[in-house]
């Protein structure tokens, strides 16, 4: 199933990536990041570099952004120059990966858990902070403001 991505999103694809970035330095900031980062195995690695490969993609296809302010580089250097119809893709695309991330976050099934090698009743919590970037990320994508977090689709 495929989630309709709201027109407007791509208007706010700056505040997009500020909320993505958001959520990078959650993933930094989580206990046992450093560790599944040296390493380069983990739900919270893989995560984290999962959304700093969405930050490569905002990079490619935002004008003049800042440089970001996580603590660590960004091991996916930006793809050399779109052209326009590749930016138009892009756009959809960095949308898009920002929402499976929130889906893989908010996965209560323990199967997001599997697909990063956790053993199930074993898995590493995401954690409160972890939780609220995620959902600040889908705010920003819906224009909720104010609103609980009811993902890409509310009832």
């Amino acid at each position: 199933m495929s989630i309709p991505l709201p027109p407007s999103a791509i208007g706010r694809l700056p505040e997009i990536r500020a909320a993505n970035l958001n959520l990078i330095t959650a993933f930094e900031s989580h206990p046992i990041f450093t560790s599944q980062a040296s390493r380069r195995q983990g739900k919270i690695y893989f995560m984290w570099d999962f959304a700093m490969r969405t930050e490569t993609m905002f990079q490619s296809i935002l004008p003049n952004l800042p440089s970001s302010a996580t603590t660590r580089p960004n091991p996916n250097p930006p793809p050399a120059t779109l052209n326009e119809e590749q930016k138009e893709e892009a756009r959809g695309d960095v949308v898009g990966r920002c929402m499976l991330l929130w889906t893989m976050i908010t996965d209560t099934t323990g199967k997001t858990g599997m697909m990063f090698g956790e053993v199930p009743g074993q898995g590493v919590e995401l954690g409160d902070e972890v939780q609220r970037a995620a959902a600040t990320v889908t705010d920003v994508i819906f224009e909720r403001e104010g609103q609980p977090a009811a993902g890409p689709i509310s009832a």
